[in-house]
């Protein structure tokens, strides 16, 4: 199977949760897909929120939205990253009806970033949109400058390559982000390690309210079982799967 690999990095990035909450805007532990999606939307100049207009999803969605990825968050730190809360003002006319026109926003960010991304290049989209993508990643080009979440904090693509990925039937761990309900688990063994399990409901579709659809999304160092209802690959190192 045909696929493409890059690292993705950053200093700092927010992927905003849609949870309503007055005193903070919250952000995801790493990217998600839709975040994804549209970052590779940017690279090859597919139209955003700001360009649906009266379409039903935004331009790189609907293009790009049966697109098979793979994330591999660095490990170094159980795969999370330092959190900050950053407080600013929006002082717009507009902003706030409180005295002075003063907005306060507080925005958790996450830092230092650095994900390993693999995009399967025999997913089921249009072949000019992926040969666009393959050719404009190789070349490091892009149309409009990839973000990780919002424009304040840039992306960094490096170290871009094609490979062949080898589907495995037994692999004692997978390094990636993957669908908690297709993989099993052993009860808590793992190598030399302390056993992690990380989950959360990220959004992985959008319906036709143009809401997030959510799957619960894990990533952990114990120890898998046979998985019969999800194919697992290996690059180099990583055992992965796609989401």
């Amino acid at each position: 199977m045909k696929c493409i690999v890059f690292d993705l990095s950053g200093k700092t990035a927010h992927f905003k949760k849609p949870d309503v909450n007055s005193y903070c805007y919250y952000s995801y532990n790493h990217i998600t897909k839709i975040h994804l999606m549209g970052l590779l939307g940017a690279v090859i100049g597919l139209g955003g929120y700001n360009q649906q207009g009266e379409n039903m999803y935004p331009e790189f969605y609907e293009e790009l939205h049966k697109l098979k990825v793979a994330i591999i968050p660095n490990s170094k730190n159980r795969g999370l990253f330092n959190k900050k809360i950053q407080t600013f003002n929006n002082s717009v006319g507009y902003a706030s009806k409180e005295e002075g026109n003063n907005l306060v926003v507080r925005e958790q960010w996450i830092e230092d970033v650095e994900w390993k991304i693999i995009i399967n290049l025999e997913s089921d989209i249009k072949e000019n949109i992926k040969e666009k993508l393959k050719n404009y990643l190789l070349e490091y080009k892009a149309e409009y400058i990839p973000y990780l979440g919002k424009n304040d904090h840039p992306a960094d693509i490096q170290n871009v390559e094609i490979f062949d990925a080898q589907e495995i039937s037994d692999p004692e761990n997978i390094d990636s982000l993957f669908y908690l309900d297709k993989i099993k688990l052993e009860s808590d063994a793992v190598i030399f390690e302390t056993p992690f399990l990380f989950k959360d409901y990220m959004p992985v579709s959008l319906n036709e309210e143009k809401m997030y659809e959510f799957k619960k999304i894990a990533y952990t160092n114990r120890l898998v079982k046979n998985n019969e209802d999800c194919k697992l690959y290996k690059h180099g190192s990583y055992n992965f799967t796609f989401i």
